[in-house]
């Protein structure tokens, strides 16, 4: 579209060679139809800041209020560069409220974690799977289980949002809202970072409720003459019990490559509340 169309040309306009005198109406028409294209190009912008804004704001209401106590079974298999492959499974029993997140660990499940350290000691090659999950059982780990929004609120911090869709979850209708996600800042402290990718995406109820959430991460780097590369991938499904948001599982897989020697491990974490917690 010319620039005489869109402002309109006062002094009137030829038709071959018959001079046609201005037409206010072609005018506001253009300005119409101006205005339009302004707007629709607007819209996808807003769309995107309504959707945070509703994400941060759902999640804002979501606090606990009542107590909470549940089983948190959680089991891993370790893949080792010499072929070798450890699993370990245990179950703790969770309890969070106003007084805090307590941890319980049957007598059987230390006994067993007893055990593996006395081959141990003496036999320095002998694995310890028990004792390595249950050091992964720390109260930084098991938080966000049963109160995960204030974490995810922490991950849209600095994350761009990418991209949105609809989508199903479940088999249910839901919105995905892709965020690209800086660089930790620690992580150059760490070492000399090559490339990175990091992506969160996060699914969202007919109510705006988190239904699932992706992390994605993918590190290439060199610490002294050191290559490494390093990949995550973690999925949590979410659920609503009153007014907390629960990660009711985790399935985290991730893959590890230094100074040629490479690694896996899948890390699966169920939260199954008791019976007088499981309503709302």
């Amino acid at each position: 579209m010319s620039a005489a169309v869109i402002a309109g040309d006062v002094r009137g306009r030829r038709t071959g060679d018959t001079e046609r005198p201005f037409d206010w109406n072609d005018t506001m028409t253009s300005r119409v139809i101006l205005a339009a294209l302004l707007a629709a190009l607007a819209l996808p912008a807003l769309a995107r800041a309504d959707a945070v804004s509703d994400l941060r704001a759902a999640l804002g209401k979501l606090q606990p209020t009542q107590p909470l106590a549940a089983s948190l079974r959680v089991s891993t298999t370790v893949h080792k560069d010499d072929g070798k492959t450890d699993r370990a499974q245990l179950q703790v029993g969770v309890r969070s409220g106003s007084d805090g997140l307590g941890l319980r660990f049957s007598p059987e499940l230390l006994q067993r974690a007893a055990a593996e350290a006395a081959v141990n000691a003496k036999d320095k090659d002998a694995p310890t799977p028990i004792q390595d999950l249950l050091g992964q059982l720390s109260p930084v780990n098991v938080q966000p289980m049963v109160d995960y929004a204030p974490v995810l609120l922490r991950q849209l911090d600095g994350a761009t949002l990418a991209s949105q869709r609809d989508d199903t979850r479940e088999g249910k209708p839901a919105h995905v809202l892709v965020f690209d996600v800086p660089l930790p800042p620690s992580a150059n402290k760490e070492m000399s970072v090559k490339k990175y990718t990091g992506q969160l995406s996060v699914w969202l109820g007919s109510d705006g409720v988190p239904l699932a959430v992706r992390n994605v991460m993918a590190i290439k780097g060199r610490k002294l003459l050191i290559s490494i590369e390093f990949g995550s991938t973690t999925e949590y499904a979410l659920r609503q019990v009153g007014t907390r948001l629960l990660a009711v599982s985790r399935h985290t897989e991730e893959t590890h490559s230094v100074f040629g020697h490479d690694g896996s491990s899948v890390t699966e974490a169920v939260l199954t509340l008791a019976p007088a917690a499981s309503g709302g």
